[in-house]
Formats: structure tokens, sequence, C-alpha cells
């Protein structure tokens, strides 16, 4: 929507540049509009990356399921890593979107981008992610964050605050929030994946909540710069696993039989 109004207005004040000077198709006219054509572009590029930094700072203090603020953000979303990274995500097994919020979704993860496009998939979901603690060092980053009702995670072995961050992931998904976590730890940067810490499964098992596996691929293509043409990246949902399905196995066994589902889905990628 914001790149459809940045078009229509930058197209109007060119045509109205081009009356008020009385420019004609001569070369050096053609140049003048098209030079203004690009500076215009650029000013609405700079004008819009304002307004969503403002956005970010007045919303963080808002609750993460205000309709506003997440309609705002998908939007801003789109615009900066659909339409300025030239990416085209394609999303997959809309049908298998769960159908309240109790869950916690998987993924294995490629790009700090992942996020951004599995917001998109999600978008009526008030999705937060458990994040490493480093990123709530930087700023605008950590405003987002915490805007959306993300909960640092500890990656000390034995950290305290790691619990506490499972605990307050639990709380927010009987409270309506469903979360999203990459149970890797680490991003691959292509189509492979690592093998699945157990200790993150215990989430669902203590909200009892449902279990929404995604399958990413080719999504270290979005951080290519300069890409001329739209690249093509995949997000796959894949059916929800119940509560009721996996509720008596232990961790190391549901880590294992997600990690599995995701891998399966992942070599089918491969090969096609």
């Amino acid at each position: 929507m914001i790149a459809l109004i940045q078009a229509f207005v930058s197209l109007l004040l060119t045509v109205l540049y081009a009356i008020d000077n009385d420019l004609t198709f001569a070369l050096l006219d053609v140049f003048k509009i098209l030079l203004f054509f690009v500076l215009i572009n650029i000013g609405l590029i700079l004008l819009v990356l304002l307004f969503f930094v403002s956005f970010i700072y007045l919303t963080e203090k808002t609750s993460p399921k205000n309709k506003f603020k997440n309609f705002g953000f998908y939007h801003f979303n789109v615009y900066i890593f659909n339409f300025l990274f030239r990416v085209k995500p394609i999303f997959l097994g809309k049908e298998n979107l769960p159908k309240d919020s109790n869950f916690v979704l998987y993924s294995n993860h490629v790009e700090y981008t992942d996020p951004l496009y599995i917001l998109q998939a999600y978008r009526k979901y008030s999705l937060a992610f458990i994040s490493k603690e480093e990123l709530f060092k930087y700023p605008l980053i950590k405003n987002i964050l915490r805007s959306t009702g993300g909960i640092p995670l500890s990656r000390k072995t034995g950290d305290r605050q790691a619990l506490q961050a499972i605990l307050q992931a639990i709380k927010q998904v009987k409270d309506g929030q469903p979360i999203a976590l990459f149970p890797e730890g680490t991003r691959n940067h292509g189509n492979t994946m690592k093998e699945f810490k157990s200790g993150s499964f215990r989430l669902p098992q203590k909200a009892k909540a449902d279990i929404s596996p995604v399958v990413l691929f080719n999504m270290h293509k979005t951080v290519d710069f300069f890409k001329v043409f739209r690249t093509k990246v995949y997000i796959k949902i894949l059916p929800v696993i119940k509560y009721e399905e996996f509720k008596d196995m232990d961790t190391n066994t549901l880590s294992t039989y997600v990690h599995d589902i995701i891998f399966e889905e992942l070599s089918t990628f491969k090969e096609q």
C-alpha cells in the first residue's frame, strides 16, 4: 500500500514539475524529468523511513495486541522488506494457520530478516519473538521487540534469566499472545538445519499450547543487496501439532519430532 502511494505521489509531482517548467520530449528535458523522478522517490523513501521510526517510538508502550499498531507495522514491514529489499515472499500452507492464538511457532532460522516475513504470514496474530538478549541493546531493534512483546533470552548455560524468559513466554501464551522462536539458537545463512535445543520445547508443554511449525527456504537471499529483479523466498506453514498429540512426550522426543517434520519439508524444497 505504501509503495503504491509513493508511486502515485512521485508520478503526480513529476508531471506537475514537467508542466510547470514547460518541459518537452527533448533529450535534455527527458533527463531532467527522470532525474526529478528519482530524487522525489529518494525523498519519499527517506520520509517513509522517518515515519516508521517515529511510529515505532510513539506506539512502543501500547499493547502488542493493538490493532492500529499491528496494521501500521505490517505495512511498514512490507514496504521496507519486500519493496525496498526487492523480495517477493511466497506464502504456502495458509490453510494451516492456527484457529486461535494458543500456539507456539517453531521454525528453522536462516537470516536476521526471518521474523519480518514470518510476521507477514501471521499478520492476524499479535506474534511475539523470543530473541537473544544482545538484540535488546540496539536502538530501534530493541524498541520494535519490546513493542511487539518480544522476550530477551540469555544463551548462557544455566542462566537464571533464561528460566525467567520461559516463564514470561508461558504467561504471554496463556494470556492470548502466541510466541515464536528459533530452536536452533543461531542462523544457518542457507537452506540447512542444525539440531534443535530441546529446552525450548518446555514452553508449549507448560502453556498447554499447540505448535505451529514453519519452513523457511532461500531466506539468505533476502539480504543480497543491489538486486535488480525481485528474488523469491518461501515461507511454508505446516499443519498445527495439537497439544494432545505431544503432551506425554519428553522435551528431547518432542524436539526431535518437530525438527524432523521441518527438516523433511525443507528437503522437499531442495529437491524441486
